[in-house]
């Protein structure tokens, strides 16, 4: 079995990534009525795990941007 292409691993990241992005914006929407701080921390978080996914493919345009 041949390694992956760097298209192919960055568009396998680019999709963990945006799960995981997806899983920190759910837990800030828990958080609404407790605690202002950790919406914050998460939201912030979020966006910048959609910054790294989006570096990743660099010939790619971003979908789903924040």
């Amino acid at each position: 079995m041949s390694a992956p292409t760097k298209k192919q691993l960055a568009s396998r990241h680019l999709r963990r990534l945006r799960t995981m992005r997806e899983q920190m914006l759910n837990m800030s929407r828990q958080w609404e009525d407790l605690d202002q701080f950790c919406v914050n921390e998460l939201e912030d978080l979020a966006a910048k795990v959609e910054e790294v996914a989006v570096g990743l493919c660099d010939d790619e345009p971003a979908k789903g941007m924040l």
